[in-house]
């Protein structure tokens, strides 16, 4: 996997230094910001929710965006990418939706530690994120679609797309790696 467990654990450690949130975080119908941040519980925005990534954020529960939300990078990432590190599962759904800092080629990881065969869900028209989830089943189903996915495993059904934007390979991740991948094999499963 291109990201090492090091590169998690600084990432997480980058979190915490900008403060602990204690409980879940919770934002519905409103805007918001927060980062970097360690969120000891839940993160959850939906109900057309705004929220927006100052800085890293390291989720110990579950993530969950939902119903028209919007998850998206300050404007200060300038080109650079952030990153949302949870611990637990993470879904995208119901029109849910990522951005990057309102730059060309800035890009928001969202990425889960989770072994789970559920570790990230996006379905229902959610997506343009980029999704990392390499202990654990990256499922997309539902007309989601994703700027890029690294997977344990990776289902695709209904109508997903997965598109790569040609700088992902080169991302600028703050405190962290840019990627590269090659494709050895690969094969078509029933």
């Amino acid at each position: 996997m291109p990201i090492s467990d090091q590169n998690i654990l600084d990432w997480k450690a980058e979190a915490e230094a900008g403060g602990i949130h204690s409980g879940n975080y919770t934002l519905d119908d409103s805007t918001g910001s927060i980062g970097p941040k360690k969120i000891t519980g839940n993160l959850t925005v939906q109900n057309n929710g705004t929220l927006t990534v100052n800085g890293t954020l390291w989720v110990q529960g579950n993530m969950l965006v939902d119903n028209n939300a919007l998850v998206k990078l300050s404007s200060t990432y300038a080109t650079s990418e952030g990153v949302i590190v949870v611990d637990g599962t993470i879904t995208i759904q119901n029109n849910a939706t990522f951005g990057g800092s309102g730059t060309s080629g800035s890009y928001l990881m969202a990425l889960s530690t989770s072994p789970s065969t559920n570790a990230i869900s996006l379905a229902n028209n959610g997506g343009s994120v980029i999704l990392y989830a390499a202990n654990g089943t990256v499922n997309l189903s539902n007309n989601g679609t994703a700027k890029s996915l690294n997977g344990k495993f990776v289902n695709l059904s209904n109508n997903v797309e997965i598109i790569y934007d040609s700088g992902i390979t080169n991302s600028n991740f703050v405190n962290g790696p840019s990627g590269g991948y090659e494709i050895l094999d690969w094969r078509e499963i029933e």
